[in-house]
């Protein structure tokens, strides 16, 4: 079965991941530079680890929600997108993303999911900050978050050691007022919208 749209960008959408992705997408953790930026220093996943990492996001929870990436033109699983501890209090969450194949990053796909999930947290689930954590030596993604709106707020200094060499951690983040919910609200004719 397709992916059913959940949120479109121009070349991306986003969808419930998928069991027949697996395949795919422990095709891509298996490579180690992917693994690294992510945080998982030098470690490969096997299938059996991405069905356990499957069945813990497939279900609906109230301080987490994942999104798949797929091309629009394809259908094909491009990534992975999600906010977790979602903090319904005080309308704050922390965002990931992961683009699997190094052959589509720069197209655009990290950047379309992130401004649509920044839109969907703002819009969706009330939230009024976005925060995410980034290595310092990740330079693509850091620029790709602050094209989207994400601005550094500071630094663990030499937090991480790759390759005997220590690295920063950054933290960014992105409020409310400064997220662009016009496009997803523009999905949503049927519902009632707000200025924001």
């Amino acid at each position: 079965m397709d992916p059913i749209p959940a949120l479109s960008g121009e070349t991306i959408f986003l969808a419930r991941i998928r069991r027949e992705d697996l395949p795919e997408i422990t095709r891509h953790f298996s490579n180690l530079e992917l693994t690294t930026y992510l945080g998982s220093w030098g470690r490969a996943y096997s299938l059996e680890d991405e069905q356990a990492w499957y069945d813990s996001i497939s279900r609906v929870r109230a301080d987490e929600v994942n999104f798949g990436i797929y091309e629009r033109s394809s259908g094909r699983i491009v990534g992975s997108t999600g906010l977790r501890e979602i903090d319904h209090r005080h309308g704050a969450a922390t965002f990931g993303i992961a683009i699997f194949n190094p052959q589509d990053w720069g197209a655009g796909f990290g950047s379309q999911a992130t401004r649509l999930m920044a839109a969907y947290g703002m819009y969706h689930l009330n939230l009024w900050n976005i925060e995410l954590r980034v290595f310092a030596f990740n330079e693509r993604a850091i620029q790709a978050y602050k094209k989207v709106g994400f601005r550094e707020i500071g630094r663990r200094t030499g937090r991480i050691v790759l390759g005997g060499e220590r690295f920063d951690d950054v933290y960014m983040e992105i409020t409310r007022d400064e997220v662009d919910t016009g496009a997803l609200r523009a999905q949503l004719r049927q519902l009632p919208v707000g200025t924001k």
